[in-house]
């Protein structure tokens, strides 16, 4: 006879062996179909072909009920043909229930198959944050160090000044900080300088102040000036703040179109054009995975062009990739669902610039 402590221990197991996976679980059961056209002798290609269209079908289901969700989705079509193109990294333990050919030389092939839509929604998410950072160029405006001391807060209500004209252009301008710095896409860095010359005129003295103020752009962790523009304004006065604050906003009236117009060419140029980017990956656990790496890249991350191994001592490599994107870019799908489900797995331990060191986790 079971005693009622054996069977409450018993209910408790049960209870926990139903509980749990249905608390992990995050994806969906989905039933889709693929189908392929087939030569004889060649049926083993159509099959991986069918098959892989109905795993694509079961991906676009989980997608779709997801998006009629969402209240806007902008260019959708983008998205899905990005997360459709990594459908094994979503589409899990794929049983074939029904397999016909038909008269017309095709294959047909209806699975069953577990949608990761946790890790679906998540992707999409960064994809949707990826289109926003290239619609809202997101810049800092920062006062370069060095700026003489009693100039500073002149400097500091041009840089105000800037911020507004640019916001209004529709620019994401944010404070520039070690929390911000992988966010900023550009950096406008403004000097502000002061002369003065004084002339006789008809037994006066005057005092005629020049007002020159310059604003560099450079990327986070990048001392290379990308573009530049200044000006200078002559003003006449005695009171040596006044001048420079009335200097300083005319400087930023005269140079800011030009500038919106600077930073907009290069932040596309940011975006889509090729760069060099210089990976250190630590922890890497043999030679041999370290030569497998670049594969591993180019297969999994869309913007990868090119990757080499530069340098392997024992536990750390260094890597040149050609990049087609910004570095967040390529970060932002390092943390992709599809991508960790390579069997790459990492944690980002410094980024700054065009330089990324990664901490490799398995």
């Amino acid at each position: 006879m079971v005693s009622k402590l054996n069977m409450r221990l018993f209910c408790v197991l049960v209870i926990t062996i139903v509980v749990i996976p249905l608390h992990l679980w995050a994806g969906e059961r989905v039933t889709a179909k693929g189908m392929s056209f087939f030569e004889e002798g060649k049926e083993t290609i159509a099959r991986e072909k069918a098959l892989d269209e109905a795993k694509r079908a079961a991906l676009q289901k989980v997608m779709g009920s997801y998006i009629n969700s969402m209240t806007v989705v902008d260019n959708f079509q983008l998205h899905e043909d990005r997360i459709i193109s990594h459908s094994s990294g979503y589409v899990k333990n794929v049983t074939v229930i029904d397999e016909k050919k038909s008269s017309l030389g095709t294959l047909e092939i209806t699975i069953q198959a577990d949608v990761e839509s946790a890790d679906v929604k998540d992707d999409l998410q960064r994809f949707q944050d990826m289109l926003s950072w290239q619609r809202n160029p997101r810049i800092s405006i920062v006062v370069q160090p060095g700026i003489v001391k009693k100039y500073l807060p002149a400097a500091t209500k041009a840089a105000n000044i800037l911020t507004g004209k640019l916001q209004q252009a529709g620019f994401k301008v944010l404070k520039f900080s070690e929390q911000t710095r992988n966010k900023v896409g550009l950096l406008v860095g403004l000097t502000l300088e002061q002369s003065v010359k004084t002339s006789d005129y008809q037994g006066m003295s005057i005092s005629l102040n020049e007002i020159g103020l310059t604003a560099d752009m450079f990327r986070p962790g990048d001392q290379e000036i990308l573009a530049s523009s200044s000006a200078i304004r002559s003003i006449p006065g005695e009171n040596s703040l006044t001048v420079l604050d009335k200097g300083a906003r005319q400087c930023i009236d005269a140079i800011w179109k030009e500038l919106k117009d600077k930073l907009l060419l290069q932040y596309e140029k940011e975006l889509y054009n090729d760069r060099d980017i210089y990976l250190t990956l630590k922890n890497l656990k043999s030679q041999s995975k370290a030569i497998e790496i670049p594969e591993i890249l180019k297969a999994g991350i869309t913007g990868v062009k090119g990757c080499s191994l530069l340098t392997f001592d024992g536990k750390k490599g260094e890597y040149n990739l050609q990049f087609r994107g910004r570095p967040e870019h390529f970060i932002n799908e390092l943390e992709m669902s599809y991508f960790q489900n390579t069997g790459f797995q990492s944690k980002i331990e410094t980024y700054t610039g065009n330089s990324i060191v990664l901490l490799m986790l398995n």
